[in-house]
């Protein structure tokens, strides 16, 4: 499964949210609490999907920031979320869905910052972005056009930049190709067949990186808090089932 890059997808990720019609999205806690419960069966379309949770392993976060993007297209550009987490290592999960003919499919993925449950959620935004200013359904998220999503460490792509500087190596190949070869197979052994998951580290920054649902879009991280205001859990919607709650269409 060839992954690259698009000019038309970086323009995507400098917008920074996605338009859509008039109404208000609102995430569904039962979804994003309950789509990595055992048994859990979501929704999408009137279909049922059967919903199984794997750990994938752990992502080093030293600097206590996370940016979630693309991670074959991410480049300093990428501004972290700007709620901080304590400096440490973090479990992934995935939540993948059976959805029949279509394959199973990373629905949700999850990096377990702490074991409280969470009493509230609210939509991951980056420096500048102000939900209060998103119209109808708009949101706030990342493009991908790789088919991945990823939690990374708001170091790891300056490291990357000083260690394969662009004017000098194609990262693709140094990089790039070796994430590709060794998500696709790790993917399979887990049970995804046709999936990708990976986690990397560079001297102690990481990268958790896995497939984004039906591949290509743009998707919105939900942060979800404790009932101390602290935050328990990043969960980013790949939008296989149904965990927002979509205003009625426009009349």
């Amino acid at each position: 499964m060839l992954r690259h890059l698009a000019a038309i997808v970086a323009a995507v990720l400098g917008a920074g949210c996605a338009p859509a019609e008039p109404g208000g999205v609102t995430p569904r806690p039962e979804v994003l609490t309950g789509a990595f419960t055992e048994g859990f069966v979501g929704q999408a379309e009137g279909e049922r999907y059967p919903v199984r949770t794997l750990r994938i392993g752990e992502v080093a976060i030293p600097s206590g920031q996370v940016i979630v993007a693309d991670p074959f297209l991410m480049s300093t550009r990428d501004a972290p979320l700007t709620v901080a987490v304590p400096p440490g290592r973090y479990p992934v999960d995935v939540a993948v869905a059976d959805t029949g003919a279509g394959g199973q499919r990373v629905a949700l993925a999850r990096l377990v910052i702490s074991s409280e449950p969470v009493t509230r959620w609210s939509m991951g935004v980056t420096a500048g972005q102000d939900v209060s200013t998103l119209k109808g359904d708009e949101t706030f998220g990342y493009g991908v056009d790789a088919g991945t999503g990823a939690f990374v460490d708001a170091g790891l792509p300056a490291w990357l930049e000083r260690r394969y500087p662009p004017d000098q190596v194609d990262f693709y190949e140094v990089v790039s190709q070796g994430w590709q070869d060794r998500g696709e197979a790790l993917g399979p052994e887990l049970g995804i067949p046709y999936g990708f998951i990976l986690i990397e580290e560079y001297e102690g920054r990481g990268a958790a990186m896995f497939s984004s649902g039906w591949g290509d879009g743009f998707y919105t991280t939900w942060i979800g808090y404790d009932a101390a205001g602290r935050p328990a859990a990043l969960v980013t919607d790949f939008a296989v089932i149904e965990a927002v709650a979509l205003p009625p269409p426009a009349k």
